[in-house]
C-alpha cells in the first residue's frame, strides 16, 4: 500500500522514499481522499504541461486542487489555459526577458556586495535571512512597483501565510486574514497609484493599470492577485535555492572548490540544486475530458498533482538522479515548470542566484555551514533550506 500524503509530517520533511516508491510503483497514483492523481515521472509531467488535457482554471495550489478552495474571483495570468492567458502574460513579460535581465546584473550585483560587506565583516550570517531573501525581495518588488520599504514586510507576512505545523492541513484561519490583509493593502497601493499614474513606468502595477484587455480596463481585483502571486513566486524561489546551493556545494567540497577555481561553472551548480531540491515542490490543475494514462483512467473533473521535484530526481530521466553533481548537463529540466505555464522569471531567478554565488563564493571560498541551526521549510508546496547560517 503507497502511504503517500503530501500533508503528512513524513513528507513534508522527507518526501524523497516517497517520490521514489510512488515512481516505481504508482507514477500514475489516485488518492480518493482528494480525488487527485499525482504523476511522479519527469515524462508523464513534461508531456502533461503541453497538452490540452488539463485545466488551471479552477486552481493550480495544493489547496485549490486537494482541499477543494476557491481559486480568486478575478483572472490570474497563471490560472488561465490559452488562449486567455496570453494577453495577460503579454502585460508581465517585458522586464523577464534574456536581454532585459542581463541589463540588470550589474544592479543586482552592486546590491548583493552592498548587502554583503557588513555580512563579512560580522563573521557569520544566514545565507536566507541576511543575503539571499532580501535581495530577490527587493528587486522584484521594484518590478512588480511596491513601494520601497514596504516589500520586506509584505513578503514576511506572504511568507507566514505558507508556514505549517505538524498535524496541519492547508492554511488555518488566523494565516488567511494575514492572506486578506496583505491582499487589502495590495489594493489600497494600486487605488493611491492609479490616482497619479506616470505614463512611461514600466513597473507592472503602472503597466496593468494603464491596460486594456479586449477593449476593457483590468479590475483591481486581477491586478491585487497578480501581484500576490508575482511576488510569492519572486521572491521565494531564489532564496531557497541559493541556500540550498550553499548546502549542497559545503557538503561535496571537491565540486566547491571546483567552483571556486572557476566561477564560470556558478550557473551549472545553481541548476543542479534546482534540480536536485526543487524549492516549487508541486502543483495541479483539473482533467478537462476523460484522458487514460499508464493504464489509469483520469475522470473529467479530477484533480492532477504535478510533483515538480520528484519529477527532477526520475532516474528515467536523470542518470544518478539522487546524486548532486555539478557536471551535470541535462537536456530537460522542470526546474521552472514547463509549458505554457512555465514561470515567466526563469531568467530574472537564474541571474539573481548566479550573482549571490558568485559575490558569496569570491568573498567566502571556504565557508562553513552551522548544521546545528540550519532548517528547511516546512510546507506542502516550497521545499528547501530556510535556515542556512554559515561563518565565514
Amino acid at each position: 500500500m503507497i502511504e503517500y500524503d503530501p500533508f503528512s509530517d513524513t513528507v513534508m520533511r522527507d518526501p524523497w522514499p516517497y517520490y521514489a516508491e510512488l515512481r516505481e510503483r504508482a507514477p500514475v497514483f489516485y488518492f480518493e481522499k482528494y480525488d487527485t492523481w499525482f504523476l511522479s515521472r519527469f515524462e508523464d509531467i513534461w508531456a502533461s504541461t503541453t497538452n490540452d488535457l488539463f485545466s488551471a482554471e479552477r486552481g493550480v495550489t495544493p489547496e485549490m486542487v486537494l482541499l477543494k478552495a476557491a481559486p480568486p474571483p478575478d483572472p490570474v495570468f497563471s490560472m488561465l489555459d490559452m488562449p486567455r492567458q496570453r494577453p495577460y502574460r503579454r502585460l508581465l513579460s517585458a522586464p523577464y526577458t534574456r536581454r532585459a535581465v542581463a541589463g540588470l546584473e550589474e544592479k543586482i550585483r552592486s546590491a548583493v556586495r552592498a548587502k554583503l560587506a557588513p555580512l563579512l565583516e560580522a563573521g557569520s550570517f544566514d545565507v536566507y535571512r541576511d543575503l539571499a531573501n532580501p535581495i530577490a525581495t527587493e528587486i522584484i518588488g521594484e518590478v512588480i512597483g511596491l513601494p520601497e520599504g514596504e516589500t520586506l514586510p509584505l513578503r514576511g507576512t506572504i511568507k507566514r501565510y505558507f508556514a505549517r505545523v505538524p498535524g496541519q492541513v492547508g492554511t488555518t484561519p488566523e494565516a488567511d486574514q494575514l492572506r486578506i490583509e496583505t491582499l487589502t493593502r495590495f489594493g489600497e497601493i494600486v487605488e493611491e497609484r492609479s490616482k497619479s499614474l506616470d505614463p512611461d513606468a514600466e513597473d507592472h502595477i503602472s503597466v496593468m493599470l494603464r491596460a486594456r484587455i479586449d477593449g476593457e480596463p483590468l479590475d483591481v481585483g486581477a491586478i491585487v492577485a497578480a501581484i500576490y502571486t508575482m511576488l510569492v513566486t519572486g521572491a521565494e524561489v531564489v532564496p531557497l535555492a541559493v541556500a540550498n546551493t550553499v548546502q549542497y556545494l559545503w557538503q561535496h567540497p571537491d565540486q566547491r572548490s571546483e567552483v571556486v577555481a572557476d566561477p564560470s561553472k556558478v550557473p551549472e551548480a545553481f541548476a543542479e540544486s534546482l534540480r536536485y531540491d526543487q524549492p516549487t515542490n508541486l502543483l495541479g490543475r483539473f482533467v478537462k475530458d476523460d484522458v487514460e494514462m499508464r493504464g489509469q483512467t483520469l475522470r473529467t473533473g479530477q484533480g492532477v498533482m504535478f510533483l515538480w521535484a520528484s519529477g527532477n530526481r526520475d532516474e528515467n530521466e536523470f542518470e544518478r538522479a539522487d546524486v548532486f553533481d555539478i557536471s551535470r548537463r541535462p537536456r530537460r529540466s522542470l526546474s521552472y515548470g514547463h509549458g505554457i505555464h512555465k514561470c515567466i522569471g526563469e531568467h530574472l531567478g537564474n541571474i539573481e542566484g548566479r550573482v549571490i554565488l558568485e559575490e558569496l563564493l569570491a568573498a567566502a571560498p571556504k565557508y562553513q555551514v552551522d548544521t546545528d541551526h540550519t532548517e528547511r521549510a516546512y510546507s506542502e508546496f516550497l521545499h528547501g533550506y530556510h535556515k542556512m547560517p554559515i561563518r565565514v
